[in-house]
C-alpha cells in the first residue's frame, strides 16, 4: 500500500512537470519575422512629368521663299502612371544592389506656334505682297506618350529604409508634328487662295536616366516610396511634307517647288530632357 502511494506522488509529480514546461513554450511570444530587402518585387507608380523645352526648326529646301524657323517650345507638365518591377539583394554589410524595368505612360507637349516671315535672300519676293511679316504661321510640337527604363540600383538599408541612386537606359515613345498655314490673306504666300503643309513622324527614342529615391518598409511585404528621375535624350528627328490645298485637298505646286505634291518642307526636332517625380507602392515576394 505504501509503495502504491508513492507511485502514485510520483506520477502526479511528473505530470505536473511536464504540464508546468508546456505551458512555459506556449508563454514564449512569436519570433518577429527577419526583414529583408532580398527579393523580387512588383508595384505601381504615379506623379507628375516635366519637359524642359525641346528646339524645333523649319527650312523650305530649295524653295527659300520662308525665313528658316528655328523655336523652342514650350515648357509643359503633365500626370505619369505606370508600372514597375524588379530585384534588390542586400549584401551583409547593408548595402544593396538591384535592377528595375518600369513603363509609364504620360500626355507631355511642348510647343510653339510662330509667325512666317518671307524670305529676302533673293530680295523682296513679288509673291509675299511686297511685306516681310506675313498673315502665314507655323506650329511645331514635340510629344511624348510614354516613358520607360531599365536601371540598376544601389543603395543603403536599414530594417525598414533603403535610401538609393539608380541609372541607365531609357527609352521614350515620342510623336512629331510640324505644319505650316499659308492663309492666303495678304500678305501671304499664296494669294492664289490657302494652302497648307502637315508633317508627322513617331519614333522610340532611346537616352538615359539617373536618379534617386527612398523607400519605407511598413510591413515585411510592402514597400512605399518616393524617386526623382532625370532623363535625357539626344540627338534629331526629321520629317518632310508638300503643300496641299486647303478647299480641295489636292496637292498644290508652290512657287519654286513647282511639281505638286513634292516634299519641299523639311522639320528637325531636337533631343530633349524630362524630369519625373512619382511616389510608388511595391509587394515584395521574400525569398
Amino acid at each position: 500500500m505504501k509503495k502504491l502511494a508513492l507511485s502514485l506522488v510520483a506520477i502526479a509529480g511528473l505530470t505536473s512537470q511536464a504540464f508546468a514546461a508546456d505551458m512555459a513554450v506556449k508563454a514564449l511570444p512569436p519570433v518577429a519575422p527577419i526583414m529583408t530587402w532580398t527579393g523580387f518585387y512588383l508595384g505601381i507608380n504615379g506623379g507628375g512629368a516635366f519637359m524642359n523645352d525641346p528646339s524645333m526648326s523649319y527650312v523650305d529646301g530649295a524653295i527659300n521663299a520662308i525665313t528658316p524657323i528655328n523655336v523652342t517650345g514650350s515648357s509643359d507638365a503633365s500626370g505619369l502612371a505606370g508600372f514597375h518591377v524588379g530585384y534588390n539583394y542586400q549584401m551583409q554589410n547593408n548595402w544593396l544592389l538591384g535592377i528595375e524595368g518600369d513603363w509609364d505612360w504620360t500626355n507631355l507637349k511642348s510647343s510653339a506656334a510662330p509667325g512666317i516671315i518671307c524670305s529676302n535672300l533673293f530680295g523682296m519676293r513679288a509673291q509675299c505682297g511686297g511685306v516681310s511679316n506675313l498673315t502665314d504661321n507655323a506650329f511645331l510640337q514635340t510629344k511624348v506618350d510614354w516613358l520607360a527604363s531599365v536601371r540598376g540600383r544601389l543603395g543603403y538599408t536599414t530594417p525598414q529604409w533603403l535610401l538609393y541612386a539608380t541609372g541607365g537606359v531609357a527609352f521614350a515613345d515620342v510623336e512629331y508634328r510640324g505644319n505650316l498655314n499659308c492663309t492666303g490673306v495678304p500678305g501671304t504666300l499664296c494669294p492664289g487662295g490657302a494652302q497648307a503643309m502637315r508633317s508627322t513622324a513617331s519614333e522610340t527614342r532611346v537616352g538615359f536616366v539617373v536618379g534617386a529615391g527612398a523607400e519605407f518598409k511598413p510591413a515585411r511585404n510592402w514597400v512605399l516610396g518616393a524617386e526623382y528621375l532625370f532623363y535625357h535624350f539626344e540627338g534629331d528627328a526629321t520629317s518632310t511634307a508638300g503643300w496641299t490645298t486647303v478647299a480641295t485637298g489636292a496637292p498644290a505646286p508652290f512657287y519654286e517647288c513647282n511639281v505638286a505634291g513634292q516634299n519641299c518642307g523639311h522639320f528637325t526636332y531636337r533631343g530633349f530632357d524630362v524630369q519625373t517625380v512619382r511616389a510608388r507602392l511595391s509587394y515584395q515576394f521574400q525569398p
